[in-house]
């Protein structure tokens, strides 16, 4: 069997329009200068999220962690998960706060600093399991980013100081692009990655890893995977446990328990039709397959916080 895709029009085609839903999803969500001793909260957020540093200095980090802030500066953008709770905050080492809390901020202005943030909504189970396997947090400073990202961050930093008529407008317009450039950035970045991921930077395994989360109650087989790589079975395996470090079964697992847990926590579906979903008989089967990789029941994941 051939080593070469036949249908990289095909290839390229699955990850255009995963690019282009996350681009419909971004949503325009809080502008602001700010002055003082400031913070932004997010506990648990239930949507992906861009902060765009447009001014000054601030600190990014996580509450009650012991993880050290990390220092951003104009130019910075940071793309957090679903359900990471984040702060950007003035101070290097602030206090665990309440929002009811949170100190006011002043009109741009009178600011010392700027942000404008953007929620990712995830319009289908596709981008959502995609989101799932992308790592809770990345900063692209701005000296590591490319030109034409760079140009996009200048012109909304422009707009949202100009606060000329429409500006918010071309600043929604303009972060559509912004996700799209970011989401490419974050799957492109090689090193350290581990599996499904890394899968989507592998142009064999990349259609293969859509087709899973597309449906993953198939009959995935090793020959199935196989033949949408387009590789020999072992030439496949081979290449499965290289660049992602799972062999082919526990690739479509992991897969597998990323649908599963969106299921359990957005849905109020029963864990008989949960396990049809994801290919399995009975939710009996499901429930061991899901306490194996999670360490928890499903009934115990979806009750938890």
């Amino acid at each position: 069997m051939s080593e070469k895709p036949e249908y990289t029009t095909k290839t390229t085609e699955s990850v255009d329009e995963l690019l282009n839903q996350v681009a419909q999803g971004t949503e325009f969500h809080f502008q602001s200068g700010l002055c003082g001793d400031w913070t932004l909260l997010a506990m648990e957020p239930d949507k992906a999220a861009l902060h765009l540093i447009t001014e000054g200095e601030c600190w990014f980090g996580f509450p009650d962690s012991s993880a050290p802030v990390k220092k951003l500066t104009a130019g910075d953008i940071v793309f957090i998960n679903q359900g990471i709770s984040h702060f950007v905050s003035r101070s290097p080492v602030p206090n665990d706060v309440k929002a009811s809390e949170l100190p006011s901020f002043c009109q741009p202005q009178h600011s010392e600093g700027g942000v404008v943030c953007y929620d990712i909504n995830s319009p289908s189970a596709t981008t959502q399991s995609v989101f799932r396997l992308l790592p809770p947090w990345v900063i692209l400073a701005s000296q590591e980013q490319a030109q034409r990202l760079k140009s996009i961050i200048t012109m909304i930093r422009e707009e949202t100081k100009s606060s000329a008529p429409g500006h918010q407008a071309i600043v929604q317009r303009l972060s559509d692009v912004l996700a799209i450039h970011l989401l490419r950035a974050v799957v492109s970045q090689g090193d350290g990655l581990q599996g499904p991921l890394a899968a989507l930077q592998d142009r064999y395994l990349r259609p293969l890893v859509l087709a899973i989360i597309d449906e993953p109650g198939g009959e995935w087989s090793v020959n199935e995977m196989a033949e949408k790589a387009f590789l020999s079975t072992s030439a496949f395996a081979d290449r499965c446990l290289k660049h992602t470090g799972l062999s082919p079964k526990k690739l479509v697992d992991q897969l597998r328990l990323q649908r599963a847990r969106a299921l359990l926590k957005n849905s109020d579906l029963p864990l008989e039709l949960i396990a049809e979903q994801l290919g399995y008989q009975s939710a009996t089967a499901f429930s061991r397959f899901f306490k194996k990789y999670a360490n928890q029941s499903a009934s115990e994941y979806r009750k938890s916080p």
